[in-house]
């Protein structure tokens, strides 16, 4: 399959490239009415590069879960001329982005996406993914609302189990080594841990209506999946409560306990393989969008609105059977500009509900809220791009509401051999909750992280990103590519 998509990327791109060139020269005026709202800045539409270019950087990271890491982004974007219809109104005609990235504990991922606005000078929007990473030390955090409180485990060292109010401090205590009755070393070093491996291929359509307001998507998603245990595998690294270096297996894992303790039952929770045997998720995918921005990467002004839904079920091959939703709001408002408005100080808001429902859910569709926008998914309940204050999968349950706050400052931005540069700070404040069902829903036990960032913005369409984002239970930084929404 992965092989098919890229050939069917292969030759549809320069047919699409070809055909868009043709029109550009013929044809100066919009072939259909686009709403002015989705009109580019005027400062930005004088900064946007013509033609074909490139754009990619090497990524250098560091983990705490999975150490150093290195890799790189690589985008070709194709603008083509300011007389093209389009020119003002799309970030880009085409653009294809190729990703690849390994930490230093093995995991890795790499990834092709493909993007056009108005292909063909239609009203029609494609967008294709194949993504491919395995991770040896996912998380996991629990699944439920009662694992919405603090870090909990016994205290190795008084046997009492209590609650840890840092991170740091509850991964020390995991690491501990106890020995046995028969003699071995035993530790809970990769508790929260699971070996995962995932395979994904999808192709979306967006068709759009009052003036590019409006669009309607539809798509199919082959996801598959895999997951290991750590249990009865030697770790490792374990300490002696004296801090001594020892060779150790691992207890149990919480998903091992989950598993056990009725926690999947109840929420109809399958697909840990403890094998490298894939099971099947084939699912189709549909969201309704209304979206006034003006630039989709990088936008000052409007607003965007989405309900999407994801359906999997067997009659189409999958080896599960539920349903996954979610609504979206976005606001937009730039407070101030200067710098003959090339800078500017906006206000970005964002909040989310989701759930997820049926007969056989595959868990791991809990670690995402469904969206079907150009961003993609929201992960949650932590992590890059929900609470960046917290670890990624802290929070999980099959209801999840979501609001990041930002206050995005562009004070300054220039030239550098041909490349247009900005440079951006940003507060922020993230916070959410879990429950077991819609009808639980309210505002007690939402947890909450502030946090600072910095963007650096190059040729407009390209957003890096780095923050900082800290909780009760430490900090974390994260740097990666686009606005988290």
């Amino acid at each position: 399959m992965k092989k098919v998509l890229l050939l069917a990327w292969g030759s549809v791109l320069p047919l699409c490239i070809q055909a868009q060139n043709a029109d550009s020269t013929a044809m100066r005026a919009l072939p259909f009415h686009i709403d002015p709202s989705k009109r580019m800045p005027e400062e930005e539409i004088a900064e946007k590069k013509e033609g074909v270019f490139v754009t990619g950087v090497p990524r250098f990271e560091f983990d705490p879960i999975r150490g150093f890491g290195v890799g790189g982004n690589v985008n070709l974007f194709i603008n083509n001329k300011r007389d093209d219809p389009f020119f003002e109104y799309t970030p880009y005609r085409h653009r294809l982005n190729a990703e690849f990235f390994i930490f230093q504990n093995g995991r890795f991922r790499y990834a092709l996406n493909y993007d056009a606005p108005y292909i063909f000078n239609s009203k029609w929007r494609l967008r294709a993914d194949l993504v491919h990473w395995e991770d040896p030390q996912a998380q996991y955090w629990g699944i439920g609302r009662s694992m919405n409180r603090p870090l909990r485990f016994r205290d190795k060292r008084t046997g009492v189990e209590r609650d840890f109010a840092k991170l740091a401090d509850y991964e020390e205590n995991l690491a501990l080594a106890e020995q046995g009755s028969d003699g071995q070393h035993y530790t809970d070093f990769h508790y929260n841990h699971m070996e995962q491996r995932e395979r994904l291929y999808n192709i979306l359509g967006e068709r759009t209506f009052l003036g590019g307001r409006l669009r309607l998507m539809f798509g199919y998603e082959a996801l598959f999946t895999s997951f290991s245990s750590y249990n009865g595998r030697p770790a490792e690294q374990a300490f002696t409560l004296e801090g001594q270096a020892v060779e150790a297996i691992n207890n149990p894992t919480l998903v091992d306990k989950q598993r056990a303790d009725g926690t999947w039952q109840r929420f109809n929770l399958s697909g840990f393989t403890n094998s490298e045997d894939y099971k099947f998720t084939s699912m189709l995918a549909s969201a309704l969008i209304y979206d006034t921005r003006d630039f989709e990467p990088d936008p000052s002004r409007g607003v965007f609105l989405q309900y999407s839904h994801e359906y999997s079920a067997p009659w189409f091959g999958s080896d599960f059977h539920f349903h996954k939703f979610m609504v979206q709001a976005q606001y937009i408002h730039t407070l101030a500009q200067w710098r003959d408005r090339r800078s500017r100080l906006t206000f970005a808001g964002m909040a989310a509900v989701g759930h997820i429902f049926g007969s056989n859910i595959n868990f791991i569709e809990m670690w995402d809220l469904s969206s079907q926008a150009e961003a993609g998914g929201i992960l949650v309940l932590g992590g890059a791009r929900s609470l960046r204050g917290y670890r990624e999968a802290r929070f999980l349950a099959p209801t999840i509401a979501l609001v990041n706050l930002e206050l995005r400052a562009r004070f300054y931005d220039f030239r550098v051999l041909r490349q247009h540069i900005s440079l951006s700070l940003m507060p922020f404040y993230d916070f959410g909750s879990v429950w077991d069902n819609p009808r639980d829903m309210n505002f007690r036990q939402w947890r909450g992280a502030p946090g600072v960032g910095a963007r650096i913005g190059w040729n407009l369409s390209t957003v890096l990103r780095l923050d900082y984002g800290h909780s009760r239970e430490g900090g974390q930084f994260f740097f990666g590519f686009g606005h988290i929404f």
